[in-house]
């Protein structure tokens, strides 16, 4: 079936969703006069076109909202005899019969170290609530995932409906894709912010295939390429500066999006467990939940070998780089904090209390700093102790590089400069543990190679 652009309104034009989508996101139009807005909800499968009969409401979107939670429980299903209890989460294709007794998701993830979100369930539907968006946020964001082909329950007003399992996803950040990967789900991805950001090989084959497209980000996002793809959700990343934010343009656009705020999180672990996140979209939360006891697994054996060394044994470690006068360490309460310390090392800022990172002078790094040991840094052009003198010729008055301990987190760049650490890196954190336990210790993991952190020669 050909699409073709629909009449919406007196002398609007809207363009129809792709066949075979379970539904349209609702289109506005305005007439010419401005006064009115037109909303239809369309429906389409490969061999016929429905269309609700067109809705004209004046100026509000609470009435929209209205009309739209209405037309989404039309056709909820048939409550028949009791239907046979699944034994796995239903991954793809809708309900055939619904029954309000049956517990549709048996296989559920429970949360243990991140502490951003939370994850309800019931019998045909999820609560996932996204209490700490970006830093110091005052909203929340919450989001009803609905099985397809059940109704959707009443008393959730404030949040927004999405039935699951999605079929297509957009990630606007990079880091987002390693769930896909790990959840064996990136047969469902169809677009991408930035395609010079990705790292993953198997990614870029797809952008060079067609299979995956570019949409920008940020401001240049391109809201009618992301309308013409119609992907079934968007996972974005959320910021306390709005105009750096995407979400409420494309909400506003009727486009479902989630915002993941896994960067938020203090720990490493903490970070990794946002994979729930993502699998609780694609009902994939049994595959996550057995992905991410096996990270903790491997960190907390990691964490074993190190734990006993008495503090005078554990060399002092600072981080970060001069920037435009400033010097940014991380805070005492940040993941780097927590990964040094993991590691058995003495974070020099591990007594201030601040999850972000501390500005300070060059003056004020060096009084505490410069007789550490070990020297953590991520300039991406950096790859020999050359580079950073060359950068700034003060630096080597560090102890640490004076005597060849600098690290940096560019061993896996791209020729287009997208660096692995943060994208796979985010789903490995017994492998960046590791890392830092044999930069510290190396007697301790004698066979363990570098993966994520390059020593600068």
């Amino acid at each position: 079936m050909k699409r073709r652009w629909r009449r919406c309104g007196a002398g609007g034009f809207t363009r129809p969703a792709k066949p075979g989508r379970r539904s349209a996101p609702p289109w506005m139009c305005r007439s010419p006069s401005g006064s009115t807005i037109e909303v239809k909800w369309m429906t389409y499968s490969n061999s016929e076109q429905r269309t609700q009969k067109p809705a004209v409401l004046k100026r509000g979107l609470p009435v929209v909202f209205g009309v739209l939670v209405a037309l989404s429980s039309l056709n909820p299903g048939h409550a028949g005899p009791a239907a046979v209890a699944p034994t796995a989460n239903l991954t793809a294709g809708c309900l055939e019969r619904y029954d309000p007794k049956t517990d549709y998701f048996p296989d559920k993830a429970t949360l243990t170290h991140a502490q951003g979100f939370t994850l309800e369930y019931f019998k045909h539907y999820k609560v996932v609530t996204v209490t700490t968006p970006w830093p110091n946020a005052r909203e929340a964001f919450r989001y009803l995932l609905v099985q397809c082909g059940a109704p959707v329950p009443e008393g959730f007003a404030d949040a927004q409906v999405i039935q699951i399992p999605v079929r297509s996803v957009a990630v606007l950040s990079t880091t987002h894709l390693p769930h896909l990967e790990r959840l064996d789900a990136l047969d469902r991805l169809v677009a991408v912010g930035a395609r010079d950001s990705v790292y993953s090989p198997t990614v870029r084959e797809k952008i060079a295939a067609g299979a995956v497209t570019e949409i920008g980000r940020g401001p240049s996002i391109n809201l009618e390429m992301i309308l013409d793809l119609g992907p079934e959700l968007v996972t974005a990343v959320g910021h306390d500066q709005p105009q750096y934010n995407t979400h409420p343009l494309l909400q506003r656009a009727g486009i479902n999006v989630a915002v993941n705020a896994e960067y938020v999180e203090p720990t490493l672990l903490g970070r990794s467990e946002w994979l729930k996140f993502t699998a609780a979209f694609l009902n994939l939360d049994g595959r996550a939940q057995r992905e991410f006891a096996g990270m903790v697994e491997r960190y907390e054996a990691y964490t074993a070998q190190v734990r006993e060394i008495p503090a005078a044994q554990r060399p002092t470690v600072f981080g970060g780089f001069l920037h435009r006068d400033v010097w940014y360490v991380p805070g005492g309460d940040s993941y780097i904090a927590r990964l040094v310390a993991d590691a058995g090392g003495r974070y020099l800022w591990a007594d201030d209390a601040r999850q972000a990172s501390i500005p300070l002078s060059f003056e004020a790094v060096f009084e505490r700093a410069g007789d550490a040991e070990v020297w953590f840094t991520s300039g991406l052009d950096w790859f020999t102790r050359a580079d950073l003198h060359a950068a700034n010729e003060h630096y080597g008055a560090f102890r640490a590089f004076r005597e060849g301990r600098v690290y940096n987190i560019n061993a896996r760049l791209n020729e287009q400069k997208a660096n692995d650490y943060w994208e796979m890196g985010i789903l490995e954190p017994e492998v960046l543990l590791a890392d830092v336990i044999k930069i510290l210790h190396p007697e301790r993991l004698p066979e363990h190679r570098l993966k994520y952190y390059r020593w600068l020669p």
